[in-house]
């Protein structure tokens, strides 16, 4: 082969690599989607020096319904979302951005939500 139909190839794939993936349609997997899109895995998950910024949620879906007396996991999901200094985890700086409800759709929202919980 060429060197131009090499580069033609290597084009089209970084092209599709770098695509954005469509929109899934089940709520959990929407729901993952948007917790990347937004960007959550660079406070939530270690960086390199195994740290991280805010709470880890790998359990969130067990641990959240012990959070706030009186709200169930998905709420105090949802509350942490739309108003993340209602509470802040021990430990941890009030340092959740404060737009990201404003940002999202009904549907994304409650995707997010359904993915969170999921997360036992």
């Amino acid at each position: 082969m060429g060197r131009v139909a090499l580069a033609c190839i290597a084009f089209a794939i970084v092209v599709v690599a770098c695509a954005p993936e469509p929109p899934a349609t089940d709520p959990i997997a929407r729901g993952r989607q948007v917790y990347r899109q937004l960007g959550c895995p660079s406070c939530h998950e270690p960086n390199l020096l195994g740290q991280r910024i805010g709470p880890p949620l790998d359990h969130i879906g067990t641990v959240a319904a012990t959070r706030r007396p009186g709200l169930s996991a998905q709420e105090y999901i949802r509350q942490s979302v739309l108003d993340p200094g209602a509470y802040v985890v021990p430990g941890y700086q009030d340092s959740m951005p404060r737009d990201l409800g404003r940002d999202l759709s009904p549907t994304d929202l409650d995707a997010l939500v359904a993915y969170l919980s999921s997360l036992k």
